[in-house]
């Protein structure tokens, strides 16, 4: 007991000690509890900010003076639109790094667009365009994979099939099998070429040249044909600023949709 005064071990003290006891566990946990959020939260940003994101190449069919099939709109109007509006949305997302082929109201060559994307290289390439029709008669929504023989031919394919499954959700109905066919030009003797078109049940691998926009594509790459701008009800429903709306939402749920299956697959 000598040096110590006998209050020390009185009852009031101990209170006192117990309460510096439990005191001083509470602000241990805290600053562990607050240590631990900080730690956590500097991690989301460092992986939010550093991790990559899906490069996406989006190409506005024909431009400049080159308006493309003409009808009851201009095909050049139809795809800056949706292609602009589809840009918007996969902007918002945050998952999405966006290369366009050119800008608004720009004209370049087919090769000189296939060409930035070659140089870009994208993770999916998705290209705009509108059909047309000799009478008017026809309407309906399909799709243009990298066709049979391609090294990204498959899974062009099911980024198709994604696409394709979503303009039906939102509408559209499908020409072809599942709204996806094969597109080839075949040359003649004369030099001219013309388009052959094939169902996506024709495996035949051809050698004739592709669309412009899918050649020598390593990714995934999909040229649309959104509706005939010679069919008014087609036009109504996807070619106006609400019908490019519609099928630009219709185009990022399958670019999410095809995305997420690959992650799935992955995991």
């Amino acid at each position: 007991m000598k040096g110590k005064n006998w209050r020390e071990y009185g009852p009031a003290e101990k209170q006192r000690k117990r309460h510096r006891r439990r005191t001083g566990g509470f602000l241990r946990k805290l600053i562990l509890s607050l240590l631990l959020f900080v730690v956590g939260y500097l991690g989301f940003v460092f992986y939010f900010h550093n991790s990559k994101p899906y490069v996406i190449g989006l190409d506005a069919g024909h431009g400049g003076i080159d308006t493309g099939a003409v009808g009851v709109i201009e095909e050049v109007a139809l795809t800056e639109e949706t292609t602009a509006m589809l840009t918007e949305l996969l902007k918002e997302d945050g998952r999405f790094r966006i290369v366009l082929s050119r800008e608004e109201g720009e004209g370049k060559s087919v090769t000189d667009r296939n060409k930035l994307f070659q140089r870009a290289k994208p993770d999916l390439v998705i290209s705009i365009h509108a059909n047309a029709g000799e009478d008017g008669s026809a309407f309906g929504f399909e799709c243009y994979p990298s066709p049979p023989g391609k090294e990204n031919h498959e899974e062009s394919v099911a980024f198709a099939h994604s696409i394709a499954r979503e303009m039906e959700a939102a509408g559209a109905r499908l020409r072809g099998i599942d709204g996806i066919r094969f597109g080839y030009y075949v040359p003649d003797a004369g030099g001219n070429e013309s388009k052959l078109l094939v169902e996506s049940n024709d495996t035949q691998v051809y050698t004739y040249d592709t669309f412009g926009m899918l050649k020598n594509m390593k990714c995934p790459a999909v040229l649309v044909e959104q509706c005939f701008v010679t069919n008014q009800q087609d036009v109504d429903q996807f070619g106006t600023e609400e019908g490019c709306k519609k099928a630009a939402r219709a185009y990022y749920q399958g670019i999410c949709a095809y995305l997420e299956s690959l992650e799935a697959n992955r995991a």
